[in-house]
């Protein structure tokens, strides 16, 4: 019988979906993290670096008009106002994004330890990271592609984190 409680104590072994999710995001958080780190530590752009950017951007803007191209012109301008915003933001912008990837690898760590809090945890970082730009950026400066395409993948690693709900506890 208590061969039997033992046994019972045991989880299931960790489905391989989920090893092959967990990886790949600790791959994708983990560099995510070592980058913003490295950006904080960095600080922000320089007036200099600003300008030499805006300049490269204003030539591809051209050339895109040129081919006729405007949709993408026009995208490429909300860019680089959006980066604008950021950088006149980026300590603050900076930690709200390292606080999001914190809270992320927290998440897939407990769901790799196959506690549920992580998938919840997980979809408030996904949530967090779709939203931050919106904290320190005009929403007429985001371009709609960027949220469309960051909201699709959250929501796809949300599905199929979901799909192995039933091995959590």
């Amino acid at each position: 019988m208590e061969g039997q409680l033992d046994f019972e104590k045991q989880p299931a072994e960790r489905p391989t979906f989920l090893k092959v999710l967990c990886i790949l995001s600790f791959i994708s958080i983990g560099l995510s993290l070592i980058f913003s780190l490295g950006s904080l530590v960095g600080g922000p752009q320089s007036e200099e670096e600003m300008i030499a950017q805006k300049v490269q951007l204003l030539e591809a803007n051209e050339e895109l008009r040129d081919s006729g191209m405007t949709g993408m012109a026009d995208m490429m301008e909300q860019i680089t106002r959006m980066n604008e915003s950021i950088n006149a933001n980026f300590y603050s912008a900076s930690i709200v994004s390292i606080l999001a990837l914190l809270i992320g690898f927290y998440g897939v760590f407990s769901m790799w330890q196959g506690k549920k809090l992580g998938f919840h945890l997980y979809i408030v970082y996904s949530l967090i990271s779709v939203g931050q730009l919106y904290l320190f950026v005009s929403p007429a400066d985001i371009p709609t592609i960027a949220i469309v395409f960051n909201l699709i993948v959250a929501a796809v690693f949300v599905f199929m984190y979901s799909r192995n709900l039933h091995w959590m506890k």
